[in-house]
């Protein structure tokens, strides 16, 4: 990330050093607010991002030297993602994982059950009656038509297609499922970089020294 940081732009900002010589001394600091953000409607131009399953303990170094060659383009991989918070946004390990679990549930929290979720149902011709993957009531039942007679999931000869989904699974596939993410295709980094250049840089205002440096208000020297 310190790749990021050194392509912020600068703040004077009014010392609050005790060794000050007067109330006018200024510090300079990166500009922290200064954010760039993808549009989200762009992720879904195949032409710019490719999709990027994160495999075991990766983190954005490892997925950019992977993708660019590069570990240091770290926060190319997290924009493409806008990802701010990489404790909460990213997947944890399974150390981390494991350790989060027993810090937030007891043992027999972690064995009960969150939620029930439906089990993919197809008629006789292969057509699809009930998705995988929605979250239902312990007693759902669906009613359907096949072969002109109408069916309950019910009177299902293996049982009714729901699965109940424990705190441990479910915790899991939350943390499962921020393994996929986007990255920028490489024919399109250099590109990215020169707007982000472009987009890092002030416009004149009444706080504007330079494109890369503004001076705050001093509320001392009022």
């Amino acid at each position: 990330m310190a790749n990021y940081f050194r392509r912020l732009p600068n703040l004077d900002y009014p010392s609050l050093l005790k060794d000050r010589e007067s109330n006018t001394d200024f510090v300079q600091t990166k500009n922290l607010f200064r954010r760039a953000k993808i549009r989200e409607d762009l992720f879904a131009n195949f032409m710019q991002f490719d999709k990027y399953q994160i495999i075991g303990d990766e983190r954005p170094d490892n997925v950019a030297e992977k993708v660019y060659g590069n570990n240091n383009l770290d926060w190319v991989v997290l924009m493409s993602n806008n990802i701010i918070d990489i404790n909460n946004e990213w997947p944890l390990s399974q150390y981390q994982l494991n350790t989060f679990l027993n810090n937030k549930y007891t043992p027999q929290e972690l064995v009960s059950i969150h939620h029930y979720e439906t089990l993919e149902l197809r008629d006789n011709k292969n057509q699809l009656i009930l998705p995988a993957g929605l979250v239902v009531d312990e007693d759902f039942n669906l009613e359907y038509l096949s072969g002109g007679q109408v069916k309950s999931t019910n009177s299902l000869v293996d049982g009714r297609p729901i699965k109940a989904v424990t705190f441990y699974d479910h915790e899991n596939s939350l943390n499962d499922e921020k393994r996929n993410i986007n990255v920028l295709k490489e024919e399109f980094l250099g590109l990215f970089l020169k707007d982000f250049k472009k987009i890092m840089k002030y416009d004149k205002s009444s706080q504007y020294v330079n494109r890369k440096l503004k001076r705050t208000e001093n509320p001392r020297i009022k």
